[in-house]
């Protein structure tokens, strides 16, 4: 393996920190203030999604509503403490691992950058990574999961290595960005449209990762 290919980029919810209970129970009160047309079903929502997708459509294109929405969630949200939001097993020992073994590790996260960074250093995970790109860097403005992963390569200055994640749009974005790419199954998830997105290897644990690098 060359040098090049030493670069590994993580989702995050899904693949590496459990984040669905807190992020649903956080819905679920800015729906009790700012009301729907229709009362959602909180348990269906992905917290995989980005917060503009569910807001849109929970609120059904009503953009105030669902701008206030995103203002009282991130209010909640971002200072939160993340006491319910949890490392999937083994991520601290393999990060080690791979970094001990020289890979550059770096996060591309359907989150915003705030909670992201935040979480990170909640989970004493933040110094594992080199980079994080998340869906809004600066307020207000969307980039989608294949230009983080490009916006990495580009700066980090790497043409080669590995995408991991639980969601199809992880796999779509690697394979677009011609990087081998690494699907897990106990995130957010639908394991048959995972396969049918063709990643290079699909595995059931993170620590599954270190029987491929």
């Amino acid at each position: 393996m060359s040098v090049d290919e030493r670069h590994v980029i993580f989702d995050l919810d899904g693949t590496v920190i459990d984040s669905r209970e807190e992020i649903i129970r956080t819905y679920h009160l800015v729906f009790q203030k700012i009301i729907p047309a229709k009362s959602p079903d909180t348990e269906t929502i992905n917290p995989g999604a980005t917060l503009n997708q569910v807001l849109e459509a929970v609120y059904e294109g009503d953009h105030e509503k669902a701008r206030k929405a995103k203002s009282l969630f991130a209010s909640m949200y971002d200072q939160s403490d993340y006491l319910d939001t949890t490392l999937y097993a083994d991520v601290v020992e393999t990060l080690a691992e791979l970094r001990k073994k020289g890979y550059q590790l770096y996060v591309a996260t359907n989150k915003r950058y705030a909670p992201t960074i935040r979480i990170l250093q909640k989970k004493k995970i933040a110094d594992y990574f080199a980079g994080t790109m998340a869906s809004e860097m600066e307020p207000g403005t969307m980039i989608e999961k294949h230009q983080m992963v490009a916006s990495l390569k580009a700066k980090f200055l790497f043409s080669a290595g590995y995408m991991v994640g639980d969601m199809t749009s992880d796999i779509e974005a690697g394979n677009k960005e011609k990087l081998t790419t690494i699907a897990v199954t106990y995130g957010y998830g639908n394991k048959d449209a995972l396969r049918v997105a063709n990643p290079t290897f699909l595995i059931d644990s993170f620590k599954g990762i270190l029987n491929i690098l």
